[in-house]
């Protein structure tokens, strides 16, 4: 059940949206077993007025909340994948993205909690 918000100063298309999704649940499945995209929802937040080291260059603030708890290793791992991503296809240095993890005790759906 992982939720990723995925904040930037600059512009998406919806194909590069399309692709991040994809390439971020690839990531995701290969960082933390379990976690599949049939649980992944994401959100692309565009256009943000953000600053970053006191500039407004490109930047990217990706914040993801798990279900449950992760290794250190298992979170070293997707942060690589998320910074070489987002340079790649967003053209965005990975020293100017944040990944930030959250592990959720209780998590909600479908009228109940698992």
């Amino acid at each position: 059940m992982p939720f990723i918000n995925a904040k930037t100063n600059t512009a998406l298309t919806a194909e590069q949206e399309v692709l991040l999704k994809a390439k971020l649940a690839d990531a995701m499945s290969a960082s933390f077993p379990g976690k599949t995209e049939n649980w992944l929802m994401i959100q692309f937040e565009t256009g943000c007025h953000m600053f970053f080291a006191g500039s407004d260059a490109p930047c990217m603030m990706v914040h993801m909340d798990i279900f449950g708890s992760q290794s250190d290793k298992a979170y070293d791992k997707m942060t690589a994948a998320v910074c070489d991503l987002i340079s790649k296809e967003c053209g965005i240095p990975a020293d100017r993205i944040y990944v930030k993890y959250t592990e959720v005790e209780h998590w909600g759906w479908n009228g109940n909690n698992f």
